[in-house]
């Protein structure tokens, strides 16, 4: 029987952690585990991963115990893979395309192909008018990411280790510590390899270099 991992060594299955804490919650409800839940989710190294199920246990260890069933892999960026350099979590865009096609989905089969035909080609050409006159090099949406990502960097420090290519640094915030390697596009939060959009930590290095951080964004939101 085929498997969708079958298909190739690099596909991943995810569950889209909104609706895992909805059932989640109702078993274990509060505002406490809910955070605890998602700083689970949201945690980039395993170090991080594990610190935060720890939090979780003292919480309440049948909650522990519920999410200790999945792999990391599947609901924590933790565990997810740098290949696709993507970290959603959520489900939330098939969710807006089933919420298009609404109007399509209960019609005959040659009726509901034509009507998503339609839709799409219409959402392209739509997208695509908006493009041409968009004056960046990299897609809006992780423009805006960016300039969140610039204000973070702010409270980061860079320290060059001394290397020929001014590319490996440890980078301080007085309480953690990151190492950079600039020329890998590599963080040890690992972040940037996980969605091509450099972290704070790097920025904060490339502001050292006198480097330009869009040179650095993934060349898929270019």
């Amino acid at each position: 029987m085929n498997t969708i991992a079958g298909f190739s060594e690099h596909v991943e299955h995810r569950v889209c952690v909104k609706h895992l804490y909805a059932n989640f919650k109702k078993r274990h409800a509060g505002e406490q585990l809910k955070e605890a839940l998602w700083k689970c989710a949201r945690s980039t190294t395993m170090i991080e991963f594990k610190r935060a199920m720890e939090n979780l246990k003292k919480l309440s260890e049948p909650a522990w115990a519920e999410m200790n069933q999945y792999a990391p892999g599947m609901w924590s960026r933790a565990g997810y893979s740098e290949y696709p350099c993507c970290d959603l979590q959520v489900n939330n865009m098939c969710e807006a395309f089933n919420s298009s096609i609404l109007e399509y989905r209960e019609m005959p089969i040659i009726s509901l192909v034509e009507g998503l035909k339609f839709y799409l080609s219409n959402r392209i050409v739509r997208l695509r008018d908006y493009m041409l006159r968009y004056q960046g090099d990299i897609c809006p949406m992780i423009v805006k990411r960016l300039d969140v990502l610039k204000k973070e960097a702010d409270g980061w420090s860079p320290h060059w280790c001394g290397d020929r290519d001014y590319s490996h640094f440890t980078v301080s915030n007085g309480i953690d510590s990151y190492v950079v390697e600039l020329s890998k596009k590599t963080c040890a939060c690992r972040r940037w390899e996980l969605n091509g959009i450099p972290c704070p930590h790097a920025i904060a290095c490339m502001w050292y270099n006198n480097l330009n951080h869009d040179d650095y964004v993934a060349h898929w939101y270019k």
